[in-house]
């Protein structure tokens, strides 16, 4: 795919796709790619990009040798900051793995624009703001259609919600 920035053509081809980190409203989403840019060799690249990856913002392509010094880098603070918290006497540190949603949610997550499995936190978010965007008293041209969405988005939202709080989990 090109982008154009400014007078430039600047060419970018996802060689590889590592995954999504931190899934966003809006259908953008922070992911870990491998990126070349410009036909040059390819480089990790952490950056959000748009759902269909048409257009992306500003982020970090590393060689592989930048990347290893990150995570050494990232392990250091996270070890510093893991060893300042502190549990309560006798109580064990536990870390749930947090239970995927089941696929009958999916078309729920898409009425909010979010990407399946979203944390409530963004599907909150999410629902804000589509409800601002298509609320019939910002949309008096189509009263209608502006109520049936509004009324879509607060079903989905309550959908989702009501799985994770039988969970245990919002």
């Amino acid at each position: 795919m090109a982008y154009i920035y400014e007078d430039e053509d600047i060419e970018c081809d996802i060689l590889e796709s590592y995954g999504i980190f931190s899934a966003g409203t809006r259908n953008w989403n922070k992911e870990v790619n491998l990126v070349s840019w410009n036909g040059r060799p390819g480089k990790l690249d952490i950056r959000s990009w748009q759902k269909d990856h048409k257009k992306c913002g500003k982020g970090i392509a590393l060689t592989p040798e930048e990347a290893e010094e990150l995570v050494k880098l990232l392990s250091k603070i996270l070890k510093a900051k893991g060893s300042s918290a502190r549990a309560k006497p006798g109580a064990k540190a536990r870390q749930k793995k947090r239970p995927e949603p089941p696929q009958t949610l999916e078309p729920f997550y898409d009425e909010l624009e979010l990407l399946f499995g979203a944390d409530p936190n963004a599907c909150k978010s999410a629902r804000n703001t589509l409800l601002k965007k298509y609320h019939p008293d910002k949309n008096s041209q189509n009263i209608a259609f502006a109520t049936r969405k509004t009324i879509k988005i607060k079903e989905a939202y309550d959908k989702v919600m009501s799985w994770w709080r039988e969970n245990g989990l919002a």
